[in-house]
């Protein structure tokens, strides 16, 4: 065998005329010189279609008896090839491999030229070919395109080789290990290309993977019809040695023939390597070779820099992996695309299992052939990879709703287990379909769906999906469930995943995660240092996104809150981080959740999903993140509020989340609170029990404080005095002065507001802090004198009725010198993600049309505040808004100016967004001179929380406080 892999040339037919021009057997003068392995738009920037590969290679003089075969490890999408004008054969599926016999198309002793026609379908039909129609995972056309997906790529991915071969030959080996009995089940399949029957003698035989002497083997005589013949063998390991994810042993399986054809004698030998393991569900948990374990997954879209699916760096294939098995996780999930060769056999190597799904798995949609290329794309991955010990489950589909798709995928579990009995099977990850008579999963040796988790079983109701979309992906009930909450995570959705699965059986998390910003310029600079073409689309983008962050953080003169740019986006993977470890406390104390996928492994898709970045480089904090998160015996500390008052009751939360580390019993931990310059506060003892049959958390403290602690920061600390060494056993909170907040001087005693939209509530709360307030006047009344406007201060909340002359007066007084301050962007929305009940847009607009709010859907992907210092944020925390410090203070609305503000205190931005280009930005809190007043903007959600948190007590009053300055 010899690679045909390197440098070749490629030509676009963006006509689908090459067949007629007879491109198969002759090179277009205007091809160009092209990877392989690669994809299409390395070359043809943002071109798909048909494309022409070309490749001439010498063949020397072939044996007797033998064939030539030609090996592609993959082509996406549909392979037509041609040897010397001839049409060898065709392929269709994007990820997997096929073999082509080119024997009678070759000439030994002279050059060949090879012709690749690869089909990389679009919107537009070609040949009867639809992306949306095919295998394709979540690819788009780059109309369509945007972060979180994958590139509408295509293209020889994989490589290419060259091999003689005997015409009598072993082509696949199955071998099922039974650990209960140490037997090995050998399906032996044998190709015969002489056109007669072969017969011949046919052996198996099991060794150690890393060498030594054989275990067992086996020989008997068989006989080889023409084409393709099975032959059942069996081996048995006495006291095999279990593959495991602390011990990973491998067995390698050998077989080989000899035979006689054609009056030739031919030998020929195949060997796999396989492992002794036991994967499935017990009682809603997973477990592994007979123990329970908590499954700790991510998925990843195996993207790489530069095209997406092929590495620029040999390196980077299986680095993930190991990145992600030195930090803590059992197994990795390959989303919707199957991983690459090397990719397994790492993971065999390294003890890290695999959740494998193909193409097909997500966004397939309907078609004459949608079940027939379904079917296709899970037997061509089962039977490459069903020798491996790490893929322990196999995935059907990826958040599919019911219809024609996941019907099919119910009823193909029977091709499945023709195929392969021997692994876990999940059903459709989220449970998008709603269908909970039917089970998730399917374990080994089984061929149906089973009722493993949540309320999965046939009394279920089925989930009418679109009217319990609470938070976004999550299904009411979903025994596989994925939680996209809106970012800051609400108290709300803290307890929905803290109680998933009570009352039913366990839970599967399978998405869930807080992603950061993606860092543009530091990605950009590395595809610059790779010498990436700029005209790439994946480069592109990237170099779009930087380029506006930057003009940005100069129009809004943001750009000296740090030393570079990249650096407020570094301070994002650090926020980031620290929302990571809350959300590991909220999983871990759950113990009826059984498994955790956390979303995501890597930067794919040009987000900033990942734990660590496109490049392979880890996100500051994250490692210690991830061992601490995943580390088998853990606190996870919950103290409410994270940001209080001053002599206000907190509630301590402790529990202890064990994974079976420590045994039946009881132990003693110690809680204590301590502030800064080291003084012990407040110290409790509490015993650790731990029930039979032993739970994955247990609840260990649930007590509320009534210390009288002072402002400050504190650190809420636990500690097992023996038995065990628990991780995350500190959690940081804040505590500020409820007189004033953090401290803060009463804006004026006696000082007038005029309060427009403002609610008696809040209204109450300024009155006790000195201001003498009044209701805003659209029109004086008859014999009233009229009030000047300078130095007025209006506080705006959002009016129940706001019509047009409403806000004509409101600019009459600012044009005549008063402030407005406007504590909320309810006036200024357009639109809103999801109106509450009654809400309507204004009919008007405080400001015409140059100035208008909208909401940012801030969830896994989301927006990050930045915040200069300035007396609007006196005594606050600035740079970028930690939600810890503000939470829902930060809010999800955004201003668009059509003009840049006269000041900009505060702005957004998203890199990275699941959005058309990648990139929005917004303004948050800004003032704008109107006439001879001025206009103070500010989305904060200062309203809802004033009188409840003390930065939005804070924000109102230094809001007020500048208004009141001239």
């Amino acid at each position: 065998m010899f690679t045909l892999s390197g440098q070749w040339l490629l030509a676009h037919d963006p006509d689908n005329a090459g067949r007629v021009k007879q491109y198969p057997g002759t090179v277009p003068t205007d091809a160009r010189p092209a990877p392989v392995p690669g994809v299409v738009q390395q070359v043809f920037p943002d071109k798909h279609g048909v494309f022409w590969y070309y490749h001439s290679f010498a063949l020397l003089a072939r044996r007797g008896g033998h064939r030539v075969l030609l090996r592609f490890g993959a082509v996406d999408y549909l392979a037509d090839v041609w040897v010397n004008g001839r049409h060898a054969g065709t392929h269709e599926g994007g990820e997997t491999p096929f073999a082509l016999d080119i024997t009678d198309a070759v000439s030994p002793n002279t050059e060949n030229l090879l012709a690749v026609r690869v089909l990389n379908p679009c919107k537009t039909p070609i040949d009867g070919f639809v992306l949306a129609e095919i295998p394709h995972r979540n690819k788009f056309d780059s109309d369509q395109y945007q972060p979180g997906m994958s590139c509408n790529y295509g293209g020889i991915i994989l490589p290419v080789t060259l091999e003689l071969a005997p015409a009598v030959r072993v082509i696949d080996v199955f071998a099922r290990p039974d650990a209960a009995t140490g037997r090995i089940a050998a399906t032996v399949r044998v190709q015969n290309d002489t056109g007669s029957s072969a017969a011949g003698k046919l052996g198996v035989g099991v060794a150690p993977a890393a060498g030594g002497s054989s275990l067992d083997s086996v020989t008997t005589n068989a006989g080889f019809p023409p084409g393709e013949s099975c032959h059942e063998l069996s081996l048995t390991v006495p006291q095999p040695r279990r593959w495991d994810i602390d011990d990973p042993f491998l067995y390698r399986v050998t077989a080989g023939l000899d035979a006689q054809a054609d009056g030739a004698s031919l030998s020929h030998e195949l060997s796999v390597r396989c492992g002794f393991r036991d994967f499935r569900i017990v009682d809603g948990f997973f477990h592994l070779n007979g123990r329970r374990i908590f499954l700790k997954s991510t998925h990843t879209g195996n993207h790489f820099p530069i095209g997406q699916v092929v590495p620029p760096k040999p390196g980077l294939l299986c680095r993930d992996l190991l990145m992600a098995k030195d930090s803590g996780y059992n197994a990795v999930r390959f989303i919707a695309g199957i991983a690459y060769p090397e990719q397994l056999d790492f993971c065999d190597e390294i003890g890290l299992m695999v959740y494998q799904e193909n193409l097909a798995s997500w966004c397939l949609g309907d078609s004459p052939r949608m079940a027939e290329r379904f079917d296709l794309s899970v037997r061509e991955m089962i039977i490459r990879d069903r020798n491996h010990p790490s893929v322990a489950i196999w995935g059907m589909l990826n958040e599919t709703c019911d219809g024609p798709v996941f019907r099919h995928a119910v009823d193909t579990l029977k091709l499945l287990r023709s195929l392969d009995p021997t692994r876990l099977v999940l059903l459709d990850s989220g449970r998008w379909d709603g269908r909970f008579t039917i089970g998730s999963a399917s374990n080994p040796g089984s061929a149906q769906w089973e009722p493993v988790w949540g309320v999965e079983g046939p009394e279920a109701p089925d989930i009418d999906v679109k009217l319990t979309w609470n938070p976004g992906g999550y299904v009411d009930r979903a025994g596989d469930a994925h939680v996209y909450p809106f970012l800051p995570q609400s108290d709300e959705h803290t307890a929905l995943i803290r109680a998933l699965g009570q009352g039913a059986k366990p839970v599967f998390l399978s998405e869930y995660g807080i992603g950061s910003q993606f860092n543009s310029i530091d990605e950009l600079r590395h595809y610059e240092q790779a010498g990436a073409s700029p005209d790439l689309l994946d480069a592109a983008l990237i170099r779009s996104e930087a380029d506006r962050f930057r003009a940005d953080l100069g129009r809004f003169r943001l750009g000296g809150v740090f030393p570079f740019p990249e650096d407020f986006l570094r301070e994002s993977y650090r926020h980031s981080v620290r929302q990571r470890r809350f959300a590991f406390d909220v999983v871990r104390s759950n113990p009826q959740i059984c498994g955790y996928n956390l979303t995501g492994m890597l930067d794919h898709g040009l987000s900033g999903e990942g734990m660590w970045t496109l490049w392979r480089e880890w996100k500051p904090g994250v490692a210690e993140c991830l061992r601490d998160g995943w580390a088998p015996l853990r606190w996870c500390l919950f103290v409410d509020p994270i940001h209080g008052y001053a002599n206000k009751p907190l509630r301590l939360e402790a529990v202890l989340a064990t994974e079976d580390v420590l045994a039946a019993g009881e132990y003693r931990a110690t809680f204590r609170l301590f502030a800064e310059g080291g003084t012990v506060v407040w110290e409790k003892a509490a015993a650790v029990r731990v029930p039979e049959p032993r739970p994955l958390a247990v609840p260990v403290l649930n007590e509320i404080v009534r210390s009288r602690l002072p402002a400050g920061e504190y650190v809420f600390a636990a500690c097992l005095e023996s038995g065990g060494a628990p991780a995350c056993d500190r959690r940081t909170f804040r505590i500020s002065d409820p007189a004033f907040p953090l401290g803060a001087r009463p804006a004026g005693r006696g000082a007038a507001l005029t309060l427009l939209g403002i609610d008696r509530k809040t209204t109450n709360w300024l009155g006790a802090r000195g201001f003498t307030c009044r209701a805003f006047e659209p029109a004086l009344r008859k014999g009233r004198a009229p009030r000047p406007g300078a130095n007025d201060v209006i506080v705006v909340g959002e009016p129940r009725r706001a019509d047009a002359s409403l806000w004509d007066a409101l600019r009459q007084r600012t044009d005549a010198g008063a402030t407005a301050v406007f504590l909320s962007a309810q006036p200024f929305r357009t639109k809103m993600i999801v109106p509450p009940g009654g809400w309507t847009p204004p009919a008007a607009l405080p400001l015409g049309d140059a100035v208008t709010a909208r909401e940012f859907h801030d969830w896994l992907y989301h927006k990050d505040v930045l915040a200069r210092p300035h007396p609007f944020f006196s005594g606050l925390q600035t740079g970028l808004l930690d939600w810890d410090y503000y939470g829902h203070v930060v809010g999800h609305d955004v201003f668009d100016c059509r003009e840049t503000p006269d000041e900009t205190i505060a702005a957004a931005f998203a890199l990275g967004y699941c959005c058309k280009g990648g990139y929005d930005a917004g303004v948050v809190v800004a003032c704008l001179n109107h006439g001879k007043g001025r206009v103070i903007l500010n989305s904060l959600q200062v309203l809802p929380w004033l009188g409840r948190h003390p930065a939005a007590d804070r924000l109102a009053l230094n809001l007020i406080g500048y208004a009141r300055q001239r």
